[in-house]
């Protein structure tokens, strides 16, 4: 890692702005490609499925702190198992 940028994060005590926390959950959730019901990813999974070079069974992952909101892809630190 480069030091330069150890000790910027150094001098703000390793904490992370409002924005930087805004940034890093809008990446997350444009990452995820779907988020919706189940049901609504399911559907939009199988609009784009053949876009997808793996074969496997697609697991959706319900986003941590929310009911009946789910993802194509587990978001970094906001989700949990389904």
């Amino acid at each position: 890692m480069d030091s330069q940028v150890v000790e910027r994060e150094r001098k703000k005590g390793f904490t992370l702005t409002r924005a930087d926390l805004f940034s890093r959950r809008c990446r997350d959730f444009t990452d995820s490609g779907i988020i919706g019901s189940r049901e609504f990813v399911e559907n939009g999974f199988l609009a784009v499925r053949h876009l997808f070079q793996s074969k496997d069974e697609r697991r959706f992952t319900a986003i941590g702190g929310t009911e009946g909101v789910f993802s194509l892809k587990k978001l970094g630190g906001l989700s949990v198992p389904s």
